[in-house]
């Protein structure tokens, strides 16, 4: 901001001169119809420029869900951007360029060289980068600021100054559309500030020229101007995100099927974060969230973006588990429940050798997958959630499961589409595979539950089809009665969340494998869900391990590890959290389950002489009562003793083992520390 506005050695009839020979017109606020295939663009930005706080608060309310995404940045940042740089002009003579040496841009944004970039940039001959480092590829935003109190500016000036990098930036675009040969709509856009004014400016090529429209003045001196920038900012954001950077990254890849179809990995996904990165801006440098996930392709080839496609774009399913409302029951405290979760919070002898943990504490993970419609799409979706499959493969294996009255119900689901600004809420018939499993933490004894959901709405369910080359006219088989609405779905779905005391500790001791089916009345007139034990009858659909090797990859894996294609349909989540006491248990009884039923307050459990890690304790106590205090450890030493005499004894493990003597003599010896027997710090007997 502290160069002159203009090199010293160019006159402003120098300037203009050598504007001319380079093709470079500004033509100033014109008419739309001269904007050309830019139409559609343009118009949309002219219109958000035009909107005030009364039309703005029509399409909106607070709680308006598209107004809530805006509070948040769930994406990593995909762009970059250089300060006060030299532009190296690369098809200018030597002295064009000694004559524009003095020229640095306030700020240039382009795209981040994210692994998937990097990948495709290998086989580009053409130039990507205008600056001597290549940390922006492909730029297309330029921006230059003045004070309002530098009186030697203006923005004739402004525009002069910022004109030939502009048109290097236009030059990049064009090389890499002539190079590939493959569709892109060339665009840089520049935004010239003065003070408090504010005005937005388009560059276009016009064959080897370039054009220079003015779209928007406006002030942020007023409400209204201030809330026009922020929109058509928002708007620029969705256009890089949706339209420009998939634009570019097609071309690299030689199409748009090559795009789908080149597995990005977690190395090179368009989500690799990249933490600790000071250069990017606080205002999350053109990098907002995307909420469409692939921009569709027009018959001539052309990227049909978000200005100018006003189709609906994918639907969102919310996530069937909502885990932020459990993390707090009624504001309880049960973080008494937590007091042995690691050893350097108690340092008596006998937490070296074993411990104590609560039913109602659990880790509970969610992972959400709703298949999408468009095959390309789907087939990059099974690639990810099934890596060890062919997309094929997987397909047939779905459909199988998706299709078995006994594993996956018929469900009606809301969803949300988003067109332009504005969302849309529909409620459609699903096929939904609810799977859960429960079992004990190797890492700390911990009750950890498995949740996943794979949701198939009738489009998918055909596409699925179409990559399985089976029959495509497929349809759930539960269509004898009528659906259950929305809420009781949830509703049972929710018994993961709420089932505590005896039946979690059952759960986690069986390790037991549920999902979710449908059961019609008597007369078949409703239908209701209930858990069940998850048993494939056939050998062709999904296995336990298959739905477990998708939570692993997908949940245990960084953000990178889901593209940003897929994001709007895979959603994932983790918390732990206490079950709030005397809940609500719907669910079956623990005799349907299988699983243990506890006669006294807990379970005694010895740690598998194999696959665990040896700093794990080698014995847990795992207690049921839901209204005793960890800091009574006299009461819990009681509670142990009565576990210990009614037999209620367990081990984790594949095959028979026992409990030995010495393992008896130090639950006796444990016992009689807790009930202060002994001191806190009596050595174990050897």
């Amino acid at each position: 901001m502290n160069q002159p506005e203009e090199n010293p050695k160019l006159s402003t009839e120098e300037y203009i001169e050598l504007m001319k020979d380079h093709g470079i017109s500004f033509e100033g606020r014109i008419q739309p119809e001269k904007w050309g295939e830019y139409t559609a663009i343009f118009e949309e930005i002219r219109r958000i420029g035009k909107m005030g706080f009364k039309e703005f608060t029509d399409m909106f309310h607070p709680e308006d869900k598209f107004a809530v995404d805006k509070t948040t940045d769930q994406y990593s940042r995909l762009f970059y951007r250089e300060l006060d740089k030299h532009v190296d002009h690369e098809d200018m003579t030597d002295s064009v360029k000694r004559r524009l040496k003095g020229q640095r841009p306030d700020r240039v944004i382009g795209l981040r060289p994210t692994g998937t970039l990097r990948h495709h940039l290998r086989s580009l001959q053409a130039k990507y980068c205008p600056f001597k480092k290549a940390n922006v590829v492909f730029p297309f935003i330029v921006i230059e600021a003045k004070t309002a109190e530098n009186t030697a500016a203006s923005f004739p000036s402004m525009l002069r100054q910022t004109a030939f990098v502009i048109r290097t930036c236009l030059r990049l675009q064009q090389n890499l559309q002539r190079e590939t040969r493959m569709p892109h709509q060339c665009l840089v856009w520049s935004f010239l500030i003065m003070g408090e004014e504010w005005r937005l400016y388009a560059a276009v090529p016009d064959g080897s020229d370039v054009q220079i429209f003015d779209l928007w003045h406006g002030t942020v001196l007023f409400p209204e101007g201030a809330l026009q920038l922020l929109l058509i900012i928002e708007h620029l954001c969705d256009w890089a995100c949706e339209v420009y950077r998939m634009s570019v990254l097609t071309c690299l890849a030689g199409g748009r099927d090559n795009l789908l179809s080149s597995r990005l990995s977690p190395s090179g996904t368009d989500m690799s974060s990249q933490p600790g990165d000071t250069e990017l801006t606080a205002s999350r440098a053109i990098s907002l969230p995307s909420r469409s996930s692939l921009m569709r392709e027009l018959p001539n080839g052309d990227m049909a973006g978000l200005l100018k496609d006003k189709s609906s774009g994918p639907l969102e399913f919310g996530p069937l588990v909502q885990i932020d409302s459990i993390a707090s029951p009624h504001g309880q405290d049960y973080r008494h429940w937590r007091r042995w979760a690691t050893n350097e919070q108690d340092l008596s002898l006998w937490t070296g050798k074993a411990t104590i943990r609560h039913s109602n504490q659990v880790e509970l993970s969610f992972v959400q997958v709703a298949m999408p419609t468009e095959v390309l799409l789907l087939d990059a979706c099974l690639t990810s959630c099934f890596p060890y499959l062919t997309p094929k493969e997987a397909a047939r294996k779905l459909l199988v499961s998706l299709l078995d009255d006994d594993l996956a119900v018929t469900a009606s689901m809301e969803a949300t589409s988003r067109q332009g600004y504005q969302f849309h809420n529909s409620t459609l018939d699903v096929r939904a595979l609810i799977y859960f499993r429960s079992a004990l933490n190797p890492e700390d004894w911990g009750i950890a539950r498995h949740v996943l959901a794979i949701l198939c709405d009738q489009e998918a369910l055909r596409a699925l089809a179409e990559i399985a080359e089976l029959n495509p006219d497929i349809y759930p088989t539960s269509e004898r009665c009528d659906r259950p609405d929305c809420e009781r779905f949830k509703q049972a779905i929710d018994w993961v969340k709420a089932v505590g005391g005896t039946k979690s500790a059952g759960l986690a001791l069986a390790r037991r494998q549920l999902c979710l089916r449908s059961v019609s009345s008597k007369d078949g007139s409703s239908m209701k869900f209930e858990w069940t034990k998850f048993c494939p009858q056939s050998d062709d659909g999904l296995s336990g391990e298959d739905l477990l090797g998708i939570m692993s990859h997908i949940s245990a894996s960084p953000e990178a590890a889901v593209p940003a294609l897929l994001t709007p349909y895979i959603k994932k989540n983790r918390c732990t959290y206490a079950v709030q006491v005397s809940s609500d248990d719907q669910g079956p009884p623990s005799t349907v389950l299988e699983i243990p039923n506890l006669l006294t307050s807990g379970a005694l459990i010895k740690k598998p002489t194999t696959g665990w890690p040896e700093t794990t304790q080698d014995f847990c106590f795992l207690v049921t009562n839901e209204t005793v205090r960890f800091d009574d450890v006299a009461q819990l030493g009681q509670l142990l003793e009565e576990s210990r005499r009614a037999k209620e004894l367990y081990v984790i493990v594949r095959k028979k083992v026992t409990y030995n003597q010495r393992d008896f003599a130090l639950i006796d010896w444990w016992i009689r520390v807790l009930k202060n027997e002994l001191p806190y710090d009596a050595p174990f007997p050897a």
